[in-house]
Order: structure tokens, then C-alpha cells, then sequence
């Protein structure tokens, strides 16, 4: 048995000690209560898609563009402090190895480069955007949402997908149970208030007994509206209706990238959660016994230790 594979024997992070909570009720709806028809009432203007920061829509349009000039988006930074901070915090840590301490922008932009600063920039629009729902564990919610991200950004150039996509992915593809919560206050406490968390399909059956609708499909309608990729948008609505033998490249990154972050959650063991991999990317980081191989157990290690957004 390796060393990191002792460690994660007897290596519980803090996040996870948890009160235990029950499972959710089966049919823990009020009595009589209707099933809401979410489509029907964002046409009615009765529920409306949350909406992020002003600022946010524009630096993650300009940043879309490889070739985009910093000095616009360190001038656009400026004008919200809570993003400048989180940019110079981003800029100070030692992931970039900053031999002193930066306090421009301007310097911190040119630092990091366009594809940090625009992960930094969705995940903070989209919490501002989604900071406050009823019966949700935000720092769990974005806890999972990260280790998501973090996986298919990863091991998208393994399966071929592109790595700034599959963040995006991982970061949004479970933001639909955010809105039908937040669209359904009354619905989401009775269902989900004080309960053991569900995650993925599980999740989505739930969500179709209680709102007649679920997070998959409600998510990509928002992606949609925020002017995401059209191939973002089409995998994170069917990410849970495709076999894992019919995945496309960022299907695979962001079907690897939910699993291993439900198997972080729950705590499962390297072989669990390696076995729960899909086929083509478990492959990957089988050893000649079939057992999680030296990266792996690294790399699964080092995702239990990652802290939440918000």
C-alpha cells in the first residue's frame, strides 16, 4: 500500500464533519400543493432567470477573446472591488509564485494571463448571481461545483476536449438546482431543507417530482441566456442522458468531473472512486494490477483538500 493511499485511509478533511442528515422524503411535498411548470412561468414573467453583475457580462465577453487588450479589462476590474480583491488575492498566492506583493491590477491581469482570470470571473458572477437559496448548503454546493471544474480542466487534454470548456462545465453544470430553488423558496425547504445532500440522477428525480423539471435542463437554459458556448450549453442539458459509451470528449471531462467530485463528498476510497470513472478515462490511471496508480491516488488526494468558492 502506498503512502498516499494510507493518508487517505486516515485523512478526513474538516468540511466533512458533518452533522449526519436523513434522506429526502419521498413525495415531503404539501398536500395539494401543484407541481410548478417552470417554462410556463418564465414565459408569464412569474419566475425570471437570475441575472449576474453588469461588469461580470462584460469582462467574460472580452475574455472570451484570446487576443484581448488587458488594459481594458484591468480598467473594467477597477470598477468593482470585490473582484479587483479576489484577482490580487488570485495574483499573491503561491500558485503563481509571486516574489512580492502585488498591489496593481494592471500587474496582476498581465500575471495571471486570460485563462485564470476567467475562471476567477465566472465563479464569482455566477455566486453574486446565486448567493442566497432556500433549503442549499452554498459552500457544499460550490465545494462540489469546484472539484468538478478542477477534474475536467484537468483531464480535458486527455480525452481531447478543450480545457477552458470543461471548467466551465464542471463550475455550472449543476446551477439549474440553485434556480429552481431559488424560483420555488417554499418547494426547495420542504424538500431539500435539512436533508442528506443528493447529487447527479438522483437529484434530478426529485427535482422532477417537486418542480416538474430538472437542474440539467433549467441550467442550460441559463448558460444559454448568459451567451455561453453553444457546446457548453448542449452538454452540461444532457449531461446526464448520454451512456458512457456515446460521450463525446467534453461529455467525458465533465461526466469524470461530477463523478469524482460525488466521491470526494462522500469520502470513497481511491478504488471506489476510480471504478466510477467512465471506462475510457478509469483506463487511464489503472496500474498493471488494476488499482488507482501513483498519479491518481495523488491527484484524489489533493481534491479532498480543496475549499469552496463562497
Amino acid at each position: 500500500m502506498t503512502a498516499a493511499h494510507e493518508m487517505e485511509k486516515t485523512h478526513i478533511p474538516a468540511y466533512v464533519l458533518e452533522p449526519e442528515k436523513r434522506a429526502p422524503i419521498k413525495n415531503a411535498l404539501p398536500a395539494r400543493a401543484p407541481t410548478p411548470e417552470f417554462l410556463k412561468d418564465i414565459e408569464a414573467g412569474r419566475v425570471e432567470l437570475p441575472t449576474i453583475p453588469s461588469v461580470v457580462q462584460r469582462l467574460m465577453t472580452a475574455l472570451r477573446d484570446p487576443e484581448v487588450d488587458f488594459r481594458v479589462v484591468s480598467k473594467a476590474l477597477s470598477r468593482d472591488p470585490v473582484l479587483s480583491a479576489k484577482v490580487l488575492r488570485l495574483a499573491n498566492s503561491s500558485m503563481f509564485g509571486s516574489q512580492r506583493s502585488m498591489a496593481s491590477i494592471d500587474a496582476a491581469v498581465g500575471l495571471i494571463g486570460v485563462a485564470a482570470l476567467n475562471k476567477v470571473i465566472v465563479a464569482c458572477g455566477v455566486a453574486a448571481a446565486l448567493d442566497a437559496v432556500p433549503g442549499i448548503d452554498l459552500r457544499i454546493f460550490w465545494r462540489d461545483a469546484l472539484v468538478a471544474a478542477v477534474v475536467a480542466n484537468k483531464l480535458a487534454p486527455a480525452v481531447k476536449a478543450d480545457p477552458d470548456e470543461a471548467y466551465t462545465c464542471g463550475l455550472l453544470h449543476a446551477t439549474g438546482h440553485l434556480i429552481l430553488c431559488r424560483s420555488y423558496p417554499e418547494i426547495a425547504g420542504a424538500m431539500f431543507g435539512g436533508f442528506e445532500i443528493l447529487r447527479g440522477a438522483e437529484l434530478a428525480a426529485v427535482e422532477t417530482e417537486a418542480f416538474g423539471i430538472d437542474h440539467p435542463t433549467v441550467g442550460a437554459m441559463w448558460v444559454e441566456s448568459l451567451g455561453f458556448p453553444q457546446t457548453v450549453v448542449d452538454v452540461i442539458g444532457r449531461r446526464l442522458a448520454v451512456a458512457d459509451e456515446k460521450l463525446r470528449p467534453l461529455d467525458l471531462a465533465l461526466r469524470s468531473g461530477c463523478v469524482l467530485s460525488t466521491a470526494v463528498a462522500r469520502t470513497e476510497s481511491p478504488e471506489t472512486a476510480l471504478a466510477l470513472l467512465p471506462p475510457k478515462v478509469g483506463a487511464r490511471f489503472t496500474d498493471a494490477e488494476g488499482a488507482p496508480d501513483a498519479a491518481f491516488l495523488k491527484f484524489y488526494d489533493a481534491l479532498g483538500e480543496i475549499q469552496p468558492i463562497v
